[in-house]
């Protein structure tokens, strides 16, 4: 008899509850520094992010798609579409980002060191949006189309994820950057050697 790795390798089951929650903390704890969530428009906070479709609630119990595990949580399928709805909802963060940041340099007037860090910032955010973000969602598309070949997996995806959200911390860290400048009046941009 095959494992359940070998007869469903499109989909891999997890714990929900705690991957969401994963997912959500290393969102938050960027937003920790009361300098980045009071200056962050409260629509664009990374805690806001849309909460999980009811499928993905634990204790739903009525798809039979999400079976209970033994006080895990709920299993459900990390497949394309459940990474479609995380990188939709990484995009609109990003995107959130760059236009209050594109609005702040027409609002204030910056030295170019400042708008220097602010185009960094956005143009990397939307590199990789425009080349990343996209190739992933074609993988993801590949992974739902049943007739593909070769067919993504669920472990393909959640590998290429893995690597996109090294570059999605390092652009939330320039964009932290710039948010503890706007508190201190875009001031305080001199760094210290050691």
């Amino acid at each position: 008899m095959a494992s359940k790795q070998e007869t469903d390798s499109d989909t891999q089951d997890i714990p929900v509850t705690s991957h969401i929650n994963n997912i959500l903390n290393r969102s938050t704890t960027r937003s920790s520094s009361s300098s980045f969530s009071e200056s962050l428009d409260p629509a664009l906070d990374p805690s806001s992010l849309p909460p999980p479709d009811p499928w993905l609630e634990s204790g739903n119990g009525s798809n039979s798609n999400c079976p209970q595990s033994g006080g895990a949580g709920t299993l459900c399928r990390r497949d394309g579409h459940w990474f479609l709805k995380l990188l939709q909802a990484e995009t609109g963060r990003m995107e959130g980002w760059c236009q209050q940041m594109e609005q702040e340099t027409k609002d204030n007037q910056l030295s170019e060191e400042v708008l220097g860090k602010v185009r960094s910032a956005v143009g990397c955010a939307q590199l990789l949006m425009s080349q990343k973000f996209q190739q992933f969602r074609g993988l993801c598309e590949q992974n739902l189309n049943v007739n593909a070949n070769p067919r993504a997996t669920a472990q393909d995806l959640a590998g290429f994820w893995d690597l996109l959200q090294l570059s999605i911390e390092d652009i939330s860290l320039k964009f932290d950057e710039l948010y503890h400048l706007k508190s201190n009046d875009w001031q305080g941009l001199s760094l210290v050697c050691f």
